[in-house]
């Protein structure tokens, strides 16, 4: 997906290096990618023909050669945007979902460790998101920006799945100590009857005679 990415980048703002791609990201997603990313994918593109080196602007900086995406290259992006998204839509299997496959085999210490570390930061990063959307918001002018600022609705579209995520866990937690009350009740019984079976094997062992002779 990361190619076309790139490949849509230049397609709408022509000529570009890897840190200006990397900043064009930032600006329409809020996300920031390393710049070695853009970089990387621009040296692959340009083996399989779907972009090529630009002519750098006078005064800009040499070591940054742009590239400009070919007729080959749009040609691959249209297409791949009008595929259909059944390969898209609908997969769940993240890293959270592997992460919560396993952290149940921790132990009652771990697994609340985890889930009230991973509730906390996606709720502070919900926070954040909430703050960046209304702030975006606020600074569209009336007649709006130029070109469509699809960053608002992309981050109301996280705050949803962040808040999706903070429910999951919730029941994940819910799930686990319906689990965990009984099966670590019966554990501790089990500890509690071996302990005081020790107790009454040491109060009834019977007592050696003492040698004759001794007081």
């Amino acid at each position: 997906m990361f190619r076309y990415l790139v490949l849509g980048l230049l397609r709408s703002g022509g000529a570009l290096h890897g840190y200006a791609l990397m900043k064009a990201y930032r600006e329409r997603t809020g996300v920031q990618i390393s710049t070695g990313n853009f970089y990387r994918e621009l040296q692959r593109l340009a083996v399989e023909g779907l972009v090529r080196t630009a002519v750098n602007p006078e005064g800009a900086d040499p070591r940054r050669a742009p590239y400009e995406i070919t007729d080959a290259g749009i040609m691959a992006f249209d297409g791949w945007l009008a595929r259909s998204t059944h390969a898209a839509i609908g997969q769940y299997d993240d890293e959270l979902s592997v992460r919560a496959l396993f952290i149940g085999e921790g132990g009652a210490v771990l697994v609340r460790e985890v889930l009230d570390h991973w509730q906390e930061e996606l709720w502070l990063r919900s926070k954040m998101l909430e703050r960046l959307r209304e702030s975006l918001l606020m600074q569209a002018g009336p007649a709006g920006p130029v070109r469509f600022a699809a960053l608002p609705v992309l981050l109301a579209r996280r705050l949803k799945h962040m808040a999706a995520d903070l429910e999951f866990l919730e029941e994940y937690r819910v799930a686990y100590e319906q689990w965990a009350a009984p099966t670590l009740a019966h554990g501790r019984a089990r500890t509690s009857g071996a302990s005081r079976g020790a107790s009454r094997t040491v109060r009834q062992r019977p007592q050696r005679p003492k040698p004759k002779g001794a007081h």
